[in-house]
This record gives structure tokens, C-alpha cells and sequence, in this order.
């Protein structure tokens, strides 16, 4: 019984100082990735990509707008075998309007994981950096998209540490 207890008291004894060893930082990655002269650059790419889309979007419904406008001119003088024919082209029509909607969606979300997956990629390496040349253990997001860190009274912010690896102001 004695060396169970020994045993256990050695445990945490050593659990105690091995945390005690442990150096906390955190820092908030939607800020810094704000911060980044890259991310501006990018959101200028991905916004003028999305005017674009609904610039040819618009170009579309306007197109749709003027062949319902003329089949509402037309329609009484038109046969039934020609109205049926106008009839399906404007709901073809509409239907590559629905299904170039849906495509531009998803185009631009693959944007842009395009433009800003290397930006994250290239914080992230900054943080790694700097958590293993300054002795980190651990480094945690604080940033309110993430919800990682709650309350940190102890842990150091690397923010500035990070903003001069990357050569930001």
C-alpha cells in the first residue's frame, strides 16, 4: 500500500513540474492574418472575381427580362406549337440563370480557399517560428472566430513577435 502511494505521489509530483515546464502563448490569428498586406490584396482579387459573376449574372436576368417581355408582346399572335417553343426557351433559360448562380457560389468560395490558404499556411509558420525559437510550448488562438482561449492570465500574446517575423507594423 505504501508503494502505491509512494508511486502516486511520485506521479504527480512529476505531472507538477513537467506543466510547471510548460510555456503558454497565445495570439490572435484573425487579427494578424488582418494585418497581412497579402490578405488585403487578396480580398481585392476575390471581390473584383465576385463583381465580374454578377456582372455576367446580370447580363443574363437582363436577357431573360427582355425575351419574357417580348413573348408577353408577342404571345397573342403567336400559333400554340410557337408559344410552346418560347415558353421552354425562357424556362431553359432560367434554369442556366439558376445553375450558373449555384456555379459562381461555389467558384467563388473556391477562390477563395485559393487566394488565402497560402497566406494562413505562411502565418502559421511565422507562429511555429516563433513558438519553437522562443521556447513555446504551447500556442493558442484567442481569436473570438475560434473561441480556443477563454481566460489566459498567464500565457504571454506573440503577436508582436509574429507581426516582426512577418515584417509587419
Amino acid at each position: 500500500m505504501k508503494k502505491i502511494i509512494l508511486l502516486f505521489a511520485l506521479f504527480f509530483g512529476l505531472s507538477s513540474a513537467v506543466s510547471a515546464q510548460q510555456k503558454l502563448g497565445h495570439i490572435n490569428s484573425d487579427e494578424l492574418l488582418a494585418l497581412m498586406p497579402e490578405t488585403k490584396l487578396a480580398q481585392a482579387e476575390l471581390e473584383k472575381y465576385g463583381q465580374q459573376l454578377e456582372k455576367d449574372m446580370g447580363e443574363m436576368e437582363t436577357e431573360l427580362s427582355t425575351k419574357i417581355e417580348q413573348f408577353r408582346t408577342n404571345e397573342p399572335m403567336m400559333t400554340t406549337t410557337t408559344r410552346e417553343l418560347k415558353t421552354k426557351e425562357l424556362q431553359d433559360l432560367q434554369g442556366r440563370i439558376q445553375q450558373f448562380s449555384q456555379r459562381a457560389q461555389q467558384d467563388i468560395q473556391q477562390k477563395q480557399v485559393d487566394l488565402f490558404q497560402p497566406i494562413i499556411e505562411k502565418a502559421s509558420k511565422a507562429i511555429e517560428d516563433v513558438a519553437r525559437e522562443k521556447g513555446f510550448t504551447y500556442i493558442l488562438d484567442s481569436s473570438q472566430s475560434k473561441a480556443v482561449v477563454v481566460f489566459a492570465e498567464n500565457g504571454e500574446d506573440i503577436m508582436p513577435l509574429v507581426k516582426a517575423k512577418l515584417g509587419i507594423q
